[in-house]
């Protein structure tokens, strides 16, 4: 892992998990989710860019993308994996802007 990798992964984590952001509970710790079937086949990893931070519960609870597998998650929280991806990196563009 490069140090960009690194420092782009830690902006990401500083965010909190994003689905607790759309639930207005901004700021819960997370952990890094390696977005799955973004330009990718479904059991490859993707790239350190294509991450979603996810507190534990979101990201391998029963409540979570692990727990509950993607097309459960998406149905759960009616928002896809890659709409997520865009919030975030949204949300990063917006606090490199201030």
């Amino acid at each position: 892992m490069t140090k960009d990798e690194k420092k782009y992964l830690s902006k990401v984590a500083d965010l909190g998990c994003i689905i607790c952001y759309r639930q207005d509970n901004a700021g819960t710790p997370a952990e890094i989710h390696h977005c799955r079937g973004i330009g990718l086949g479904m059991g490859v990893r993707n790239n350190h860019y294509n991450v979603l931070p996810l507190c534990p519960f979101h990201h391998r609870g029963n409540g979570g993308y692990h727990g509950m597998g993607r097309k459960a998650f998406e149905r759960e929280y009616q928002i896809t994996e890659r709409e997520l991806l865009l919030q975030v990196k949204g949300l990063l563009n917006e606090k490199d802007e201030d």
